[in-house]
């Protein structure tokens, strides 16, 4: 109807009911299943190896200490032989010295140049002024003499008669100690010759050896007019 206003009739707001929730179905968890069959398995193809490895690691040990200990002792060995070194060394360095000092004790006579009192060693010594020794060095270089005599020492004599000796080949070829004597040697050591009696039996065979050429020298450089007396038999 004009001029009246319809009246709204609001309807009450019904409440939403809360919807009802619907179950979660829950699956059941499943753990997993080992495999222990395949564990046991690798544990049995592996302890064999392991052991072996095992052995290989104490068999490397072993060594070590047998090469630790071999080298300790070479180490050891080696010190005693440098020790045993040092120490002939040291007994070398003093037996030459003592020989030095018996050998320059003992040459100071051989080698002090004296007089020659015969005339068949100082004839022989300018006949044969100019041989050399075995490293061909000149036995005499120059021929020394004082107012009545030729001055050279016994050390000089006996090389010279050596020399003489190599370069006449007076060696015996069978025995190597002796000397076939010519004329020359048999007037130096007259001594030295085979003796013979008037019916040319050897009473004595010739004594000529390199052994016994120095003691027959001495007569060479005896004064005649100091005569030694001889030696006294034992």
């Amino acid at each position: 109807m004009p001029g009246t206003t319809a009246k709204r009739t609001s309807t009450p707001a019904t409440k939403a009911t809360p919807k009802e929730s619907t179950p979660v179905e829950t699956k059941p968890t499943v753990e997993p299943v080992l495999d222990t069959t395949a564990d046991a398995e690798t544990e049995e193809t592996s302890s064999p190896i392991q052991t072996e490895v095992q052995n290989l690691i104490e068999m490397a040990k072993n060594c070590m200490n047998i090469v630790q200990n071999f080298v300790r002792s070479t180490r050891a060995i080696a010190a005693n032989i440098k020790k045993l070194e040092r120490d002939v060394k040291r007994l070398d360095k003093k037996n030459r010295r003592s020989h030095q000092n018996r050998a320059s004790n003992g040459n100071k006579g051989l080698q002090q140049p004296k007089p020659v009192y015969t005339a068949e060693m100082r004839t022989f010594f300018e006949s044969n002024k100019s041989l050399t020794d075995n490293d061909g060095q000149p036995i005499v270089s120059d021929l020394v003499y004082d107012s009545e005599h030729l001055l050279v020492s016994r050390k000089q004599a006996l090389k010279l008669v050596t020399s003489y000796i190599r370069s006449h080949n007076l060696q015996d070829q069978t025995d190597k100690r002796k000397i076939n004597m010519d004329s020359t040697l048999q007037s130096l050591f007259p001594e030295l010759c085979a003796v013979k009696d008037k019916k040319g039996k050897v009473l004595s065979e010739e004594n000529c050896k390199y052994n016994t050429l120095m003691a027959a020298l001495s007569r060479h450089f005896d004064d005649p007019k100091n005569p030694k007396p001889p030696k006294a038999k034992n």
